[in-house]
This record gives C-alpha cells, structure tokens and sequence, in this order.
C-alpha cells in the first residue's frame, strides 16, 4: 500500500526551507521542523525518508523560487555587465525591506556547516555555486566579445571570483544592519568588472 503523502508538499518545502535558511541544517530538529511547517512527523516521513532527503528537496526548491527569479537578468539571453549591477541592486533593495540583518544564502549559510562526508548535499551545494559563476561566465563573455581584453583563462577566474564575492557579501549580510556596507562591497564588484572589461569604471 502506498504511503499517504503530506496535505501539501509544496507548502511543507516552502515552510521547511525557511527553517532550514533561518536555522540551519544541522541546528534544526525534526521538532523545529514540526513547529514550523505544521505538519506531523508521521506527514513529514510520508512524503521524505529523512531530514536530509527533505533539505536536498528545499534546496532544489530554493533554486526555483529564489535563485531562478532573482538571477534571471544575469541569465537572460545577451546580458551584459549591467545586468550584475541590477541583480545586485535587486538583492539589495530586498536587504533593505526586510530592515537589515538579512537571512544571507540558504546555499552560502550550509556551506560552513557540511563535514567533507556529506557528498550528496556537498554536490547540491557546487551545482548552486556553478550555477552563479556560469552565469557570470556568459556576461563577462558577451562583454568582452570576440576581440575584447580578456583571455578565456580571465574571463573563467573573473567569473569564480564574482561569484565567490556574492557569496561573501550575502554572508556578511547576516551580521550588519548597514546596507551602505553591502552596497559599497557590491559596487566594488561591479567596478572591478567594468575595469577589467572597459578600462574604466564608469
């Protein structure tokens, strides 16, 4: 007989990759989870083996509905540098809203928690990282262009070191409420790239 599944799964992964983003993998309990998304223990084993299987659910989750919108200029057809400085800005903006003090990266916040062991979810956790820096990737490549100043080696470097610099301002985003400080890192950013590509920062 197959097992009864959970009134929602949607709203179980909505409300469980809050906890997770808000708690942490490790420091969340199967209670917290309980708590949190209002479903029973026997809901939540009807529909995930384990609190793992169930992460590895929200982050496929938190790929949706929060990278794929956020991202989407970066990854639009054409995009150019400018694209970044809006998909920066955007984040920002939702810093702000939210009155500071922001949740950082549900990815970025795991990354300091998985042991080395952790394969499957370490794995969950690059795809996201490559993701961002294939992103970055295309844009610093349409913006250098065929005869541009960048070597593929460069553009490949610049892209790892924009997403590695993302990663780290949305991290430092859960210790300040300043979003000058934020901003400030993230328009660094966008200079060094306009620099780099342009020869300027303008």
């Amino acid at each position: 007989m197959p097992r009864e599944k959970s009134a929602s799964r949607t709203d179980l992964l909505d409300t469980a990759m809050k906890a997770f983003w808000e708690i942490g993998f490790h420091v969340v309990s199967m209670s917290d989870l309980v708590r949190e998304t209002g479903v029973s223990r026997a809901g939540i084993y009807s529909d995930f083996a384990n609190k793992r299987e169930l992460f590895h659910a929200c982050l496929d989750r938190y790929q949706e509905v929060v990278v794929a919108p956020h991202f989407a200029p970066v990854e639009a057809d054409g995009a150019g540098i400018d694209s970044i400085e809006t998909y920066l800005n955007n984040l920002l903006m939702r810093f702000e809203d939210a009155g500071g003090f922001g949740k950082g990266c549900l990815v970025g916040n795991t990354l300091t928690q998985i042991p080395e062991e952790a394969l499957e979810t370490r794995q969950k956790l690059c795809a996201h990282c490559d993701r961002l820096t294939s992103g970055f990737h295309q844009v610093i490549a349409n913006e250098n262009g065929a005869h541009g100043p960048l070597t593929q080696a460069e553009i490949t470097d610049l892209a790892r070191y924009s997403m590695i610099s993302v990663q780290g301002i949305w991290s430092y985003s859960r210790l300040t409420e300043d979003v000058s400080e934020l901003r400030a890192a993230s328009d660094t950013l966008v200079s060094v790239l306009k620099a780099r590509l342009r020869g300027s920062t303008q």
